[in-house]
C-alpha cells in the first residue's frame, strides 16, 4: 500500500469515523489464527484464567499464550495509517481477541465490556472528549462479521460529537459493521458503538487499540516477557509494546521517557 492510499484511508477515518478494508488477510491466515484462538480459549477456561463468559469470550493479551500472535498487532497497512492518525511513535494500548457467541460448555461467568452505547475515547473535565481522538482501533475479522453473529453496532458520524452517550440503552438508529472474513476495520474510538446480540455462531475478531507513546497501556506489556525473549523482537514490536517509552527509574537513568529508534 502506497502513501497516497494510506492518506486516503486516514482521511476517511477522520471524516466518517470508520473504514472497512476487504481481503487484507487470506483464508489460510484466518483459519490458522482461528484454531490458535480456539485452543487458547480452551486452555484459559481449563486453567480458570479470565476469558469472559459463555456469551462473550475475551482473550486479553492473546499473544501471551502463543508468541506467534504478536504478528496480529502489526500490519503494514495499519502501521502506515496509524502513523498518519497518531504519529511515528504510536503504541499499542489494548489488545484482545473476542468472540460473541453462546458456548454450551463448562460454565464461566466474568463480566465483559462492550455492552450498551459507549466510546473507547478519552475524556477530561467530567466528560469533555479530547479532540481530535487520541486512540484508534482496528478489528481483524478472523471470521465473517454480520447481523447474525453479534457484529458491532455503531452510530454513523457520532465520533464528531466528542462526548459519551447519555443513555447506554438508548434506542438509536445504527448501522452494523458487516465485514467478510479477512477484512480489516479501522475506526475512531470516539465513535459510539456496542456489541451486537449474542448468537451460537462463532465470530472471532482481534481488536487492537493504538494511541500516542505517552498513553499508559492497559497492562504492563514489557513485564510479560523476559529480557532474552524481548531482545529478539523486531524494533516495531518493541515500540508497540512500549519498550521505547518505559518511564526511567529516575533522573540518573535518563531524562527522556521516549527513546526513538537509533537514539
Amino acid at each position: 500500500m502506497g502513501t497516497n492510499d494510506a492518506s486516503r484511508l486516514a482521511s476517511r477515518v477522520i471524516s466518517d469515523g470508520l473504514v472497512v478494508l476487504e481481503n487484507v488477510f487470506d483464508q489460510e491466515y484466518c483459519d490458522k489464527y482461528k484454531k490458535i484462538l480456539d485452543d487458547i480459549l480452551s486452555s484459559r477456561i481449563d486453567s480458570n484464567s479470565y476469558c469472559g463468559n459463555n456469551e462473550n469470550q475475551v482473550l486479553d493479551n492473546y499473544f501471551l499464550d502463543n508468541h506467534s500472535l504478536l504478528n496480529l498487532i502489526y500490519q503494514d497497512i495499519t502501521d502506515k495509517v496509524m502513523r498518519l492518525l497518531i504519529d511515528d511513535d504510536y503504541v499499542l494500548i489494548s489488545p484482545s481477541a473476542r468472540n460473541r457467541r453462546i458456548l454450551d460448555i463448562k460454565q464461566f461467568g466474568k463480566p465483559t465490556s462492550g455492552h450498551g452505547w459507549h466510546t473507547d475515547s478519552r475524556f477530561i473535565q467530567s466528560g469533555k472528549g479530547l479532540n481530535p481522538s487520541l486512540c484508534y482501533m482496528t478489528i481483524i475479522c478472523i471470521e465473517d462479521f454480520g447481523a447474525d453473529n453479534g457484529a458491532t453496532h455503531y452510530i454513523p458520524k457520532s465520533h464528531s460529537l466528542y462526548k459519551r452517550p447519555e443513555d447506554r440503552d438508548a434506542d438509536l438508529e445504527f448501522e452494523i459493521i458487516s465485514a467478510k472474513k479477512g477484512s480489516l476495520v479501522i475506526f475512531d474510538t470516539a465513535l459510539w458503538h456496542r456489541v451486537g446480540p449474542v448468537s451460537s455462531k462463532s465470530r472471532w475478531g482481534v481488536f487492537n487499540t493504538y494511541g500516542p507513546w505517552f498513553m499508559k497501556p492497559y497492562h504492563r506489556f514489557y513485564d510479560m516477557f523476559n529480557q532474552e525473549e524481548s531482545s529478539k523482537f523486531p524494533q516495531i514490536i518493541r515500540q508497540l509494546l512500549h519498550f521505547n517509552s518505559i518511564t526511567p527509574l529516575d533522573h540518573n537513568e535518563r531524562m527522556a521517557t521516549l527513546r526513538r529508534v537509533g537514539l
